[in-house]
């Protein structure tokens, strides 16, 4: 994993992009660790996946809505607004994933969080999104992604092993 140095970014976003790093990495900590201990050990910490990974995706859209990639003053963020067209309708659809996953059971939510995680992506590499977010932020973005697709998954089969004996 090669953290990204942020030097096209403005600094809240870089700012962001380390603490994300960090939240994808306890995320991914969590996963591994849902392997140790038996039974409701193991879902304790799968549910905490799930939470966390769900607080991401909410975090993550809401940095995307907030004007942080736009420059603060001069004729640019007249015309942008803070926000690409269309953007809110359609993080809607993997907010509203997001949010639902952590009500389902736990095997269940991860693999709809995981669907959300990749939706999250697949917005992000539109054309018309692509070009309103830097080249580091969007390399960041799909390594994190990778990484929450592992940790995701791992946590879903830790979850549907539970009693199963090896």
């Amino acid at each position: 994993m090669r953290l990204e140095q942020g030097q096209m970014l403005p600094p809240r976003a870089a700012l962001m992009l380390r603490l994300h790093y960090a939240l994808v990495l306890l995320i991914v900590l969590l996963g591994i660790c849902a392997w140790l201990p038996e039974a409701q050990g193991r879902l304790l910490l799968a549910r905490g996946v799930n939470l966390l990974t769900a607080l991401y995706l909410w975090q993550l859209a809401g940095l995307y809505m907030a004007p942080v990639f736009t420059p603060a003053s001069g004729p640019d963020a007249a015309e942008d607004g803070g926000a690409a067209p269309g953007l809110g309708l359609a993080l809607s659809i993997p907010l509203l994933a997001a949010a639902a996953a952590v009500f389902m059971p736990l095997a269940a939510g991860a693999v709809v969080l995981l669907l959300a995680s990749v939706l999250l992506a697949g917005i992000e590499h539109l054309p018309s999104q692509r070009r309103l977010w830097p080249v580091p932020w969007l390399a960041a973005r799909r390594q994190q992604t990778q990484l929450l697709v592992v940790a995701l998954a791992s946590a879903a089969v830790a979850v549907w092993s539970v009693g199963q004996v090896y």
